[in-house]
């Protein structure tokens, strides 16, 4: 069993996969390398995890994990509307319901890039999850 936040990550992911993107398709690792023919494509991956004692006598955690889907496109005329387009259908398929994990939308960033030798655009929505673990079983999900 993987640690709760790569189980929340893979949920998400699992929810973009039907979304119409390139031959990368939707990747769980923030390092994975796209080739300017696969895009545009999707990186989720776990950014930040905060961790707040819930219940003391049961030693129950709450986590709040911030997790980036961060879509990268070739940097074209039209590329803001092109990111706008998939954060919309991202968005939709992310938000539909029941909402996974208390699933909240935290911000949005859009940048210009470079991946590999390649001009790209990136649009990453920044997306917030809370669950609850106990820290001895740190892979259960518990609520």
């Amino acid at each position: 069993m993987a640690l709760a936040a790569a189980q929340v990550v893979d949920a998400l992911a699992a929810r973009l996969a039907p979304q119409a993107l390139g031959t990368g398709g939707v990747r769980t690792s923030r390092l994975w390398p796209w080739a300017e023919a696969e895009l545009p494509a999707v990186r989720l991956f776990a950014a930040d995890e905060q961790v707040e004692i819930s219940t003391i006598g049961e030693q129950i955690n709450r986590h709040t994990l911030a997790v980036d889907a961060q879509y990268t496109l070739r940097a074209v005329a039209d590329a803001d509307d092109a990111m706008h387009t998939l954060a919309e259908a991202g968005l939709a398929l992310l938000f539909a319901e029941p909402l996974p994990h208390g699933l909240q939308l935290a911000g949005i960033n859009r940048e210009a890039a470079t991946e590999g030798e390649a001009a790209v655009t990136r649009i990453t929505l920044q997306l917030q999850c809370v669950y609850f673990v106990a820290p001895a079983a740190p892979g259960v999900i518990l609520s």
